[in-house]
């Protein structure tokens, strides 16, 4: 089958938003560089095209990295960067616009460019002949820095509302020539939110570490997160079905946006906030319009199971006919009621997330709950016949010791026993995965002074949680790779100088161990240096709205297993910075 056959089978099952072409107008290539089964899958790039896909001044086609077939078959000769839509070519838009979610797609990003005859850097493009380059998602809203040079904007934080002032400016002051860039940077360097790396130089030090970021004349000092005040005014929701992903036949329905409970290695949880949730008029909207393709209704977020009207909204859905899923559940947020409403909905498995196998560790990153919680969470999952378990830990975490590994395991073996206790209720058991993830440290997070462990200590870790389970039955463990892990956390926090690294890997198709070699041992290492408490980061240019101090003064609590409690539900609250004038820590 050809590539365009391809594309032609997976665009005629798709159901929901219709394509709205508009003749003559702006062409905007929105672009997610991850395969179609991932990109799809993502509510981030559906709401982005629905918004584009609405608008009436201009056309918006789709992109995708190819998947492995299809890039087996560009190796053969053949164009394969063409749009969903019509078979256009990159070079036909007059936008790119990238929607990153993951750092190890920044690579995907220098690929699709490369491969679509665009000009890679910045400098290097001709205003009057090649598109611009617009990125936006949490990778970059985290650090913008790594594809700095390969953008004329980036977006920093939520998308909704400076996606469409950024474009009617653009409509406005349409980039021809040098004169049209420099009138429309001008109508949009004061919006919130709008980075434009052009117009900012770093300076950096012989450890790597940047000493001074000058910015041009009129152009703000630091670029200020965007978030949306009320979430109600933008359904995020599947818009196109497609059985090419993985939950294919499911309407997804976004219930909530940051997380008070300062779990100290989630970016999520710090750039997102404050925790804001959808009305339960909102998303009961959403749910009837998701009944008109299909009953299974998926809530995400990142606290679902913090929702505070969880009982009116199960009984809702439950009345309207709706079959429940969640993406993963906090232990202490888990009843019988909710796992009740999963189990009716045919819910086969559950997430959970310790992600410290033992207490100390859990207290170390403020997770916040004891072994008791997540032993009752369990039991309550596998009495209400949802028999298979997935758990998330974290192996390579600042202070981890030997015995916080010992603790995992013998966690899990606590598990496995309540599992077979239920199970002879049931007459049945099911499996318990356990997902092994190499903690990488990200900016914006108290943990972002920290080092990485290199790749032979979360190797030999991650070997010996498995040997210690490995004839267990009905338990697989599953773990990513710590080469893979140690590249996302070196492109985490880079900063500029990371273009060219990225360039010479594509040039290299992809072998990141010659392009890192060339680059010296220097750059690699980066990975596991630990930061000073002074030092300025590449990603200090993002005003979060966490002030730096706060996030440092969690790190020290970190080590010393002080505990910090949630944010209070109505956030009358100054310990961070995000919701007003700051006030003293409390115990």
């Amino acid at each position: 089958m050809s590539i365009k056959e391809k594309k032609g089978k997976r665009l005629a099952p798709e159901y929901g938003e219709p394509w709205n072409p508009v003749p003559g107008a702006l062409r905007v290539a929105l672009i997610y560089p991850n395969t179609y089964w991932v990109g799809m899958s993502n509510l981030g790039f559906q709401t982005t095209f629905h918004l584009l896909n609405r608008r009436k001044d201009l056309s918006c086609e789709r992109f995708f990295y190819p998947d492995r077939e299809e890039r087996e078959k560009v190796k053969k000769g053949g164009q394969v960067f063409r749009s969903m839509e019509t078979g256009s070519l990159l070079n036909a838009f007059d936008l790119l616009a990238f929607s990153v979610s993951f750092e190890l797609d920044y690579l995907h990003v220098v690929e699709i460019l490369r491969a679509g005859k665009i000009p890679l850097l910045r400098e290097h493009r001709k205003i009057e002949r090649d598109p611009m380059v617009w990125i936006g998602g949490i990778g970059v809203s985290i650090n913008p820095e790594p594809l700095a040079e390969f953008s004329d904007l980036i977006f920093i934080g939520e998308g909704e509302e400076m996606l469409q002032e950024a474009l009617d400016a653009l409509i406005q002051s349409p980039v021809k020539d040098r004169q049209g860039f420099d009138r429309f940077c001008r109508s949009v360097r004061d919006c919130e939110g709008v980075y434009l790396p052009h117009a900012y130089t770093f300076h950096y030090n012989s450890r790597g570490a940047v000493t001074t970021m000058e910015h041009q004349p009129g152009f703000p000092s630091k670029i200020k997160r965007r978030w949306v005040r009320d979430l109600d005014l933008y359904p995020t929701v599947t818009r196109i079905l497609t059985p090419d992903t993985e939950l294919n036949d499911m309407f997804l329905i976004e219930l909530d946006r940051g997380c008070g409970r300062h779990c100290r290695f989630c970016a999520a949880g710090y750039l997102y906030r404050p925790p804001r949730f959808r009305s339960v008029e909102s998303v009961l909207q959403s749910v009837r319009e998701g009944l008109t393709y299909t009953d299974r209704i998926g809530l995400v977020g990142t606290a679902v199971s913090d929702y505070p009207w969880t009982p009116e909204l199960l009984a809702e859905m439950h009345s309207l006919g709706a079959r429940l899923s969640i993406s993963s559940l906090r232990a202490d947020s888990v009843t019988p009621l909710l796992m009740g409403a999963l189990a009716r909905s045919g819910h086969k498995t559950v997430a959970l997330a310790p992600e410290g196998g033992s207490q100390r560790l859990r207290e170390i990153i403020n997770k916040g709950i004891t072994e008791k919680v997540i032993l009752d969470a369990c039991r309550m999952t596998f009495s209400s016949a949802i028999l298979n378990l997935k758990l998330y830990f974290m192996v390579g975490l600042p202070f981890e010791e030997d015995e916080d590994l010992d603790a995992l395991v013998a966690l899990v073996l606590k598990i496995k026993e309540i599992q077979l206790q239920e199970g002879k209720k049931l007459g049945r058991i099911g499996r318990i995965t356990v997902s092994l993830n190499c903690f990488v440290p990200k900016p914006h997070t108290p943990f972002q002074w920290c080092p990485m462990n290199k790749k032979g200590a979360l190797s030999r870790k991650i070997s010996y949680i498995k040997a210690h389970l490995r004839k267990e039955g009905n338990v697989t463990v599953i773990h990513d790779l710590p080469k893979w892990a140690i590249i996302q956390g070196l492109l985490s926090r880079g900063d500029r100088r990371i273009s060219a690294l990225l360039c010479s890997v594509a040039e290299k198709n992809g072998n990141w161990a010659q392009a890192l070699k060339a680059f010296g041992k220097g750059l690699e290492d980066s990975a596991f240096r630990g930061r000073e408490e002074d030092e300025w980061f590449p990603w200090d240019l993002v005003e979060s709205g966490c002030r730096k101090e706060f996030l440092y003064q969690e790190y020290e609590r970190s080590a010393s297993r002080r505990l910090t409690p949630s944010c209070p539900e109505d956030l009358d609250c100054r310990r961070c910075g995000v919701c007003g004038e700051t006030g003293e820590q409390d115990d």
